[in-house]
């Protein structure tokens, strides 16, 4: 283990006050609790964040022996870490030790036989359990934006026994630590053989046999009814007949105001917006709230979760399949990283229908992917007196270091401003070991500014630490979803088996309203699964998070958008909104060709003219519903004018119009009527088209890019 460099270190610091009244102290009792030894001295101690600490004396062996007092509950530990050497040379001394040594009440006499060859002076090293010691860092910024980093180390001494003029230090790494029985004998049955020839053997001993009780350990089971049900699967039309072209029309884009020369769209929208109001959305359903409890549950652990689905009796071997990644899409949809979340078809099982869900723990699944644990160690640099039952700061780090004050903006974090950026100090650990998890102080010009929190921060790593909120960095963020059809993966009459690209797009607007230049970085969560797409540069990763970058003047704003995309298995049907959508994408972006391709550009041209012929229609509804109300205002003006007195030159007039009207009714009618019968030709074509479009699972399309 490095150590850090101590030049700077306050000496006058390397015990600073925190005394702690020692009844307030655990490890305190009548009796010592501590390895005694009337002929060794104390003279260092590194203390551990594992809850050990290591000890070395000072021996002088008189008559070739020294005599330590060990407590019963720490001679394991002694024995497995004793070390004796030379003081003079370094050399290992070999010891012996008596097995059954004299008990002094719970305290083990051990008297160590040093061989004549050794010399008198040794040294001797051990370890024994321990409070960990508490890490606490101030950061001093300033005027001209240098940092220095200071560091101490809380450490406690209930050992029982003084530290007098001792080394202190302090450590942490990812070395395991255990109790293992060492101090007693051992003894291992052997079998007992004899020499004649055995002339019957004795049969194995018999036993009842039991059926031990099921632990399937199911956390959650939704049945085929229960399941989500997203929009474009087949499980979510409402009706399925052979027309579906009023369903899909009235999902058209945004009417134009000129009602004679109106595309067919517009229509379309008048007629959705007459016919079918938004609506309020539904609330949850009791399924859909225990998969979001599921889902925060797993947003805030390191679980991963695997969903069995299972088919119905006669289905199809993919149903199944279909089902979990209605759950798995679910749960992605809530927030959950999609490599935490496993699928798998059970295909029929007697007694079980729709899903399982069951919770793995992250250390039995491949592929947890953990961050590298460091390694630290600080000394005090000086001799110091901590008294049993007392606490000690150790000044163990002083060092300028690079650094600035910038902005950091993260709204999902716990506790995030999802309005504001937060104020934060941005280091380099200057040392080659790890800061471990431990408060942080921010202090500027004799004055304090703030105070964070911080992960531990591996050798020479930089940290970004948020300490204040002062609102002069705000941020507008807008988020939105899509899903982009990828890859084909089966077509079965019209209904597809799909594999899309689920994107997540989020757009931030930045400003500035301070009147100083500021730099923000933007912090942008990526849990494992997704993938960045369309960003800017990535500044600098931290774990599953990337960092944004962005420098802006006073009163300044920028914007920035980021998408990320994450793969998903949905079935869709052909003839809804969502799979025409997914489809007339693909077709427009990927560049494949073949007898399937072609077959969709064609199911897809006859839909969009049955749209075109429907919002005509509509259209000429419209206008003959106009040409009714306005030839039925004719007619009884015309009525009110026969018999009136220089009234027979308008009321000819009026029934000249009228006639046009008729006219124009007539001709309107007869334009419907053929149009409905173009439509019905293209209705069969269209659902003809789709019935016949078939893709083996085992045939792939190439996938868009």
């Amino acid at each position: 283990m490095s150590r850090v460099k101590t030049s700077r270190v306050r000496r006058a610091c390397a015990l600073t006050a925190a005394l702690l009244a020692p009844s307030a102290l655990v490890g305190c009792g009548a009796h010592d609790t501590y390895v005694r030894s009337e002929d060794s001295a104390l003279g260092r101690v590194v203390v551990y964040r594992n809850g050990i600490a290591y000890y070395e004396r000072k021996a002088e062996a008189a008559d070739g022996k020294v005599t330590l007092t060990v407590p019963q509950d720490k001679v394991n530990d002694f024995l497995k870490s004793l070390t004796v050497t030379e003081a003079a040379t370094g050399k290992p001394v070999p010891i012996s030790y008596p097995t059954a040594g004299a008990t002094v009440g719970d305290q083990v006499q051990m008297t160590i036989q040093v061989p004549a060859s050794a010399g008198r002076d040794l040294q001797i090293s051990y370890i024994t359990d321990s409070p960990a010691w508490k890490p606490s860092y101030r950061v001093v910024v300033d005027d001209a934006g240098e940092v220095n980093v200071q560091g101490w180390a809380i450490v406690d001494n209930t050992s029982g026994e003084d530290w007098e003029q001792v080394r202190v230090g302090v450590g942490a790494s990812s070395a395991l630590s255990f109790r293992y029985d060492l101090r007693s004998v051992v003894h291992v049955h052997r079998e007992t053989l004899g020499g004649s020839q055995a002339f019957a053997h004795a049969p194995p001993t018999g036993g009842a046999t039991h059926k031990l009780p099921a632990d399937d350990g199911v956390l959650l089971a939704l049945g085929e009814e229960q399941l989500p049900r997203p929009q474009g699967h087949p499980a979510a039309l409402d009706e399925m007949d052979d027309m579906m072209v009023e369903t899909v029309a009235a999902a058209a884009p945004a009417r134009r105001e000129d009602k004679d020369s109106r595309q067919p769209a517009a229509a379309v929208a008048d007629l959705a917006a007459r016919k079918m109001p938004a609506a309020m959305p539904p609330p949850p359903s009791p399924e859909d709230t225990r998969l979001q409890g599921l889902a925060n549950r797993l947003r805030g652990s390191r679980e991963t979760v695997v969903v069995d689905g299972f088919a119905a009796a006669g289905a199809g071997p993919d149903q199944g399949l279909d089902q979990a990644n209605r759950v798995r899409n679910r749960l992605v949809e809530l927030g959950v990283a999609p490599d935490r979340v496993q699928v798998s078809s059970k295909g029929f099982v007697a007694g079980k229908q729709g899903v399982e869900l069951r919770v793995v723990r992250s250390n039995d699944v491949a592929g947890d992917d953990g961050q590298p644990v460091g390694e630290s160690h600080f000394d005090s640099g000086v001799p110091m007196t901590v008294a049993r039952g007392t606490s000690a700061m150790v000044a163990v780090l002083d060092e300028n270091t690079e650094g600035e004050v910038v902005y950091v903006y993260h709204p999902d974090a716990e506790r995030g401003d999802d309005r504001y950026a937060f104020k934060a100090v941005r280091f380099k650990n200057p040392t080659d070991s790890t800061l471990e998890t431990g408060p942080v102080t921010v202090y500027g010009a004799a004055r304090f500014i703030g105070e964070g929190l911080t992960d531990a921060i591996p050798p020479h790593a930089t940290a970004l630490i948020p300490y204040a909120l002062d609102r002069q960095v705000k941020v507008d963020r807008k988020s939105d979803t899509r899903d982009r059809l990828g890859k084909l993966v089966e077509v079965k009459r019209g209904v597809m088996t799909v594999e899309v690209r689920h994107v997540r797009t989020t757009e931030l607007e930045v400003h500035n309203r301070s009147h100083a230049a500021a730099t923000v970085f933007l912090r942008y969560d990526l849990p494992a699964g997704w993938t960045l797409g369309e960003a800017p540069k990535v500044y600098e990763a931290q774990g599953e998070a990337r960092l944004f970058a962005l420098d802006l003047p006073a009163g300044a704003k920028k914007s920035i958008k980021i998408e990320a995309f994450t793969p998903l298995d949905r079935t869709v049907d052909l003839r809804s909104t969502v799979g025409l959508d997914l489809v007339r994408d693909w077709l427009a972006t990927n560049p494949a060709d073949g007898p399937l391709v072609e077959a969709l550009a064609r199911v897809v041209q006859i839909h969009d003219g049955l749209m075109e012929d429907h919002a005509r229609i509509q259209g000429l509804r419209e206008r003959m519903e106009e040409l009714r109300a306005r030839a039925g205002e004719l007619t009884d003006q015309i009525q009110r004018l026969a018999g009136a007195r220089g009234g027979e030159s308008l009321r000819q007039q009026l029934t000249g119009r009228l006639a046009d009207l008729e006219r124009r009714l007539q001709q309107s009618t007869l334009e419907v009527v053929e149009l409905q019968e173009k439509q019905m030709l293209a209705r069969i074509r269209f659902q003809d088209g789709v019935a016949e479009l078939s893709m083996p699972r085992a045939t792939t399309v190439a996938q868009a890019h």
